[in-house]
């Protein structure tokens, strides 16, 4: 394809015909001529964060609105509106633009989200596909309690899940010497799993003080960077994390370490009553585990086969040692 900007004719055709907004706090969304878009959220708060998608090749659609709007869940609001920037490799052919876009509009119809505005643009500048999100959310005025010592750390779903299926998606070759056809299906189809809208609102209605979602770095890195944003030490038991025996053959193979493999789809929580969560986690259907506590002492530890280790600073994540 030609470098520059999509044409507005091309624009209208495979996006801006698509589009059906549907929150009321959209009064102008995306649209030719439409340098930007306008949110009424009257009285409320609103959150907002931004993501880039550049570790992966399929799939990318998807990951990038989970992966915004979920951190928009970890304040415990709602995610109401996406802006979306599409970076296109030249040798890119309109029905590959065509299937990103579709994905991305499904994915936020899934969770009622509208898509409002973005860029899209062909440039000699990247080598594949790469996207970057804005997502905005609305937020209830709600004062959260402050981590403290002995108040529990839990998780949701399982470790490595986001880069389980890229690992599946992207070298699926590879992972045939190990994996069955059933395996591969299994952890390919965990792309669909990468949000924690759900454990988000959840949250909001308990005593959760402190939410993370674990990306880069895994879990142990959502762990190491929670503990240091409360500015207290932490205790995590490797034992109790949730993983897939096929993240684990991932692992293996590759010789990665799946605790620091990145988690997209796992929330990460600080609460008094872990007992209450689980239990709300588990009436959704979603996989929950007790997996340590926060301490008075600023060091942070994990206890494997009974030993207690220092858990260093999170580095680059485990993904980039395999793709």
């Amino acid at each position: 394809m030609e470098e520059g900007k999509l044409t507005n004719h091309t624009l209208q055709k495979i996006l801006f015909d698509k589009i059906n907004i549907k929150n009321k706090e959209v009064l102008i969304g995306a649209g030719i001529g439409k340098d930007t878009a306008l949110l009424n959220f009257e009285s409320d708060l609103f959150s907002i964060s931004t993501d880039p998608i550049t570790g992966s090749k399929n799939g990318i659609g998807r990951l990038c609105v989970n992966i915004s709007c979920n951190d928009i869940a970890t304040s415990m609001a709602t995610p109401v509106a996406m802006m979306v920037t599409m970076l296109i490799p030249t040798y890119a052919n309109i029905e590959d633009i065509e299937e990103i876009i579709d994905e991305i509009l499904l994915t936020c119809e899934e969770n009622n989200v509208d898509l409002i505005g973005g860029h899209t643009e062909v440039t000699s500048s990247v080598n594949k596909f790469i996207l970057s999100g804005v997502c905005i959310g609305r937020k209830e005025n709600i004062v959260n309690p402050t981590p403290k010592a002995n108040d529990k750390i839990v998780m949701s779903k399982y470790a490595g899940l986001e880069g389980s299926a890229i690992i599946s998606l992207d070298l699926k070759e590879e992972v045939e010497k190990f994996l069955t056809k059933e395996e591969i299906s299994k952890t390919s189809k965990l792309i669909k799993d990468t949000s924690v809208i759900k454990e988000g609102l959840i949250a909001k209605n308990l005593n959760v003080s402190l939410l993370h979602d674990a990306t880069e770095g895994g879990i142990l890195g959502g762990v190491w960077e929670m503990a240091e944003n409360s500015g207290l030490g932490a205790i995590i038991d490797i034992d109790k994390i949730l993983i897939l025996d096929e993240t684990k053959k991932i692992a293996k193979h590759f010789n990665i370490n799946p605790y620091k493999l990145i988690s997209s789809g796992v929330m990460l929580f600080i609460t008094d009553n872990d007992e209450k969560l689980i239990e709300e986690l588990n009436k959704q259907n979603i996989p929950s585990s007790t997996i340590g506590y926060l301490t008075k002492e600023k060091e942070i530890y994990i206890l494997k086969n009974g030993v207690k280790e220092i858990l260093s600073p999170p580095s680059q994540d485990e993904l980039y040692k395999v793709i």
